[in-house]
C-alpha cells in the first residue's frame, strides 16, 4: 500500500489491528512514523473490508509458511 502526499509517495505498512474504545483500528507504519486508523461508525463498511483484508493476508501468510515440526 502507498501514501501520496504533496512531498512524495511512501510505503505504508499494516503493522497490526486491534480494538480501541469500541472502534476497530489499524496499525500502520510508513518508515519509522507509526500511526493508527481508528474507524468510526460511519466507516463500518471499510472497517469490515479492512479486517476481512487483513485477515485473508495472515491467513495467506500462514498457509505458505513451511510446516513446524
Amino acid at each position: 500500500m502507498r501514501v501520496l502526499s504533496p512531498v512524495g509517495t511512501f510505503p505504508l505498512r499494516l503493522t497490526g489491528a486491534h480494538v480501541k474504545d469500541r472502534r476497530p483500528v489499524v496499525d500502520t507504519a510508513m518508515g519509522v512514523w507509526r500511526s493508527e486508523v481508528i474507524f468510526e461508525p460511519s466507516d463500518l463498511p471499510l472497517a469490515v473490508l479492512a479486517i476481512g483484508l487483513i485477515a485473508a493476508a495472515f491467513a495467506a501468510g500462514r498457509a505458505s509458511a513451511p510446516p513446524s515440526r
